[in-house]
């Protein structure tokens, strides 16, 4: 093969280049397609059209007895496409224990109503803030 063969060696090499280029690019954009639709991930609000709501009101009862406590709970609420929830993360907290292990297990038993995406129930996380303060004084003195 002569230099005059290299220019069109050269364009023949680069076509398949470019061509294997193009089933890359193809792949990804299958792949990325895949992602969205794997039952496993957990969307976040901001991806979905309706996010999960819960079924009744969680109320979060101060303790009636024991130390004062002020204080922020940050949990992440794993629900999956069927209103259960499947963890409880704590992202950020700045109250005891106790609290956190409280406001799990109320997180951890209350059932949603699943998120939708595109018209489908899908598996959804949940940022939940719960603020601890001891409830205000009544005023009241007892037996009146």
């Amino acid at each position: 093969m002569g230099p005059a063969a290299w220019p069109g060696l050269f364009l023949s090499r680069m076509r398949k280049l470019y061509a294997a280029g193009l089933l890359l690019v193809a792949a990804a954009a299958a792949g990325a397609a895949w992602w969205l639709h794997v039952p496993s991930r957990y969307f976040p609000a901001a991806e979905l059209d309706h996010v999960a709501a819960p079924l009744r009101r969680i109320d979060f009862e101060y303790p009636e007895k024991g130390p004062e406590v002020y204080g922020t709970l940050r949990l992440d609420v794993l629900i999956d496409e069927k209103g259960v929830v499947d963890r409880v993360d704590v992202v950020e907290s700045t109250v005891p224990p106790s609290f956190r292990n409280y406001a799990v297990g109320m997180s951890t038993a209350t059932r949603f109503e699943p998120a939708q995406r595109r018209g489908r129930a899908v598996k959804s996380v949940k940022r939940v803030e719960v603020v601890f303060a001891p409830p205000p004084a009544t005023g009241l003195k007892p037996g009146h």
